[in-house]
Parts: C-alpha cells; sequence; structure tokens
C-alpha cells in the first residue's frame, strides 16, 4: 500500500510527556487505564520497560491520531518478550488507514527485537474489526477473557431498579446488618484492602496478583474535581473490613480492579450492597460508566460471572488476545510458556 495515498506519519513518543500521552489517549473511543501513561509508570516498578508508540495522520494544520499502542517490555532470559494491556487502540473511518497503521505498529515492534507481543486491544468484537486482525496469530492459551461487563452508573434510586430481582433481595439482606461504609485513599486503601485480602487467601485458598496500589494511587493523582484516581471502599463491621474493592477513575469511566470478602461477608451478601454503595459514590463523583471487568466466556467462572452479570451491565466482547511474531513457532513457544507459568 501506498503510504503517501493515506498519509500514515508513524510518531514516537520520545520526550514521554505524561500530558501529552493521556491528551491523545482521551481522544480514543477505547481509551482505557492499561494504556494509561501512570500504568506504564506502575508497571516500571515492576522491571518492565515502556515502549509508548503513536500513528498519526496528518490532517491540514494538525496530526489525527490513529493507534496508540502502550508495549511494557521484559527480557527473559535474555529474550525480549511484551505485552500490550488494553492496546493498541484505533480510530478511524477507513480501514485501509487502519491497516496501514498496523503495518507500521509491525514494523516497529520487530525493529525492537521482541521475540513476541501479546496485545489485547479494547477493542469491539464485531465483523469489521475482525477482518482489520485477520492476519495476526490468534494464541490457543490467553491471560484474559475478552468479555467484561459495563455497568452505567446511575442514582441509587435508579441502580437498585435496574439490577435483577435476586441481586436486589440480596442487598436488602446485606442491609439489615448494618455495616459502615468507608472510603480509604493512598496507603489506607492499600492497608484496609490488603487486611480483607489476606482473610480471603486464608480462608478459600484463593491467590491473585496484585499492584501496588499505594504506588498507583500515588501515579494517578487526583481528577480535575479533587478527587483521588484511586481509592479502596469498605464495608466495615466492629471496627474492622470485610468486604473491600479496588477503584481508578479516567475520565468518566471507572475501573473495577480487584475485590476481597471475608468469610463473614460472603455469610451476609456484603459483596452486593458493596456494589451498590459504589454505585453511589461514583454517581457522587461525577462518574458515567464502569467497567466491571472480566467475566468468563467459558462459564468457568460461574460464580463470578452470576455475581456481575447480575448488576444488569453491558456485555462488552472484545476481539481478543492476539500475538505480533515473525514467526508461528515463536508465538507457539511464547504460548506455551505463559500457559505454563500462569496455569492452575
Amino acid at each position: 500500500m501506498d503510504d503517501k495515498k493515506t498519509n500514515i506519519i508513524l510518531q514516537i513518543d520520545v520526550h514521554h510527556k505524561r500530558k501529552d500521552w493521556n491528551h491523545y489517549l482521551e481522544e480514543f473511543q477505547g481509551e482505557n487505564i492499561f494504556q494509561s501513561y501512570e500504568w506504564g509508570e506502575l508497571k516500571k516498578g515492576e522491571d518492565w520497560k515502556v515502549l509508548r508508540i503513536l500513528i498519526t495522520r496528518q490532517q491540514k494544520t494538525k496530526p489525527i491520531p490513529i493507534l496508540l499502542a502502550q508495549v511494557l517490555v521484559k527480557k527473559v532470559f535474555g529474550i525480549k518478550i511484551a505485552w500490550c494491556p488494553g492496546g493498541p487502540i484505533l480510530q478511524t473511518s477507513t480501514v485501509e488507514v487502519l491497516e496501514t497503521a498496523l503495518k507500521k505498529f509491525t514494523e516497529k515492534i520487530f525493529s525492537e527485537n521482541i521475540f513476541n507481543l501479546r496485545c489485547n486491544p479494547y477493542i469491539e468484537n464485531t465483523s469489521d474489526n475482525k477482518k482489520i486482525f485477520t492476519e495476526f496469530s490468534k494464541p490457543e492459551y490467553t491471560l484474559t477473557s475478552p468479555k467484561t461487563i459495563i455497568v452505567d452508573v446511575r442514582s441509587e434510586k435508579d441502580f437498585l431498579e435496574s439490577i435483577k430481582k435476586k441481586h436486589r433481595y440480596y442487598v436488602k439482606q446485606a442491609q439489615k446488618h448494618n455495616l459502615e461504609w468507608k472510603i480509604y485513599y493512598g496507603s489506607e486503601a492499600s492497608q484496609n484492602f490488603l487486611l480483607v485480602y489476606e482473610q480471603m487467601v486464608a480462608n478459600k485458598q484463593l491467590n491473585f496478583d496484585l499492584i501496588d496500589i499505594q504506588s498507583f494511587s500515588k501515579l494517578l493523582g487526583n481528577t480535575k474535581g479533587g478527587n483521588p484516581r484511586v481509592f479502596c471502599l469498605a464495608g466495615i463491621k466492629s471496627n474492622k473490613p470485610i468486604v473491600a474493592c479496588i477503584i481508578s477513575l479516567l475520565s468518566e469511566k471507572a475501573f473495577y480492579h480487584y475485590a476481597a470478602s471475608s468469610k463473614q461477608a460472603r455469610e451476609t451478601f456484603a459483596s452486593y450492597e458493596m456494589i451498590y454503595e459504589l454505585m453511589k459514590e461514583l454517581s457522587k463523583m461525577g462518574i458515567k460508566k464502569m467497567d466491571f471487568g472480566g467475566i468468563s466466556d467459558d462459564s468457568s467462572s460461574a460464580g463470578v460471572d452470576f455475581f456481575k452479570s447480575g448488576f444488569n451491565g453491558k456485555t462488552f466482547e472484545k476481539i481478543g488476545e492476539f500475538d505480533i511474531s515473525k514467526s508461528g513457532m515463536k508465538s507457539y513457544l511464547f504460548g506455551k510458556a505463559i500457559q505454563f507459568r500462569y496455569k492452575k
């Protein structure tokens, strides 16, 4: 394809300015917290290097962003592997422009001598979008589910009326136990969530990797309205948290990162009341939608799926993970390596 015809210009965010990167991110419909400048900085603390790629199309006096990708790169046994959570994200009405942008993106990845890049675009699974990614390898083993739940943030009355009858019942049952609901920020957010998380690990033998919540809170800072962009909502009983979740904010959207509950909380349906209380708080903050996080596409997490789906959000199915690699063998070996690393 003639690049002059489509007038695509590849730009690398050489200066790594937070304001510039996040400004471009806001222009994409697929804007998400995992492509934010702050998420990349957080991952630097876990020994990832960050490669920020912006592809634009020059139109008259200003460049129009077409593709944005924050790529995390790490050397393992001398081999560069990479992960692009929530990206790349793309936008344009012309398929050939997108195809050219993806070609340039691939060339840049190859120029960095990356063995395999696993991508997880925040892009809806439609027939048109599928066509754009047909040339890339689809892995047998994936790290994430392509499905998530997007919940509209409403007033407490409207929200309660909108959820499924059984969930509404559980909310009302939980309210009988008179939990005190508190929001924590910074180090207190981390401390209170970990108190509940450690109880859950001990009781359920369940464990998952956590980010450094305190560092993430510090990096994200406050919204334009002065609200901290990372917080913990916790339900308190006898002066101790028994249920909690970690939330981050990006523009008018909230992201539900983690939740934990004690045995007492599970017996009293406290997690259901927590979502009700969370909606009240997000509404006060002017947040419009919440990404509730993944649900399984194979019924492997029936309990989680039931819980999240019952709040009557919309299922958003992404196109799913794909690999960028110079050979199918490299993609296959990368898939086997992560399957060995994360298998249960």
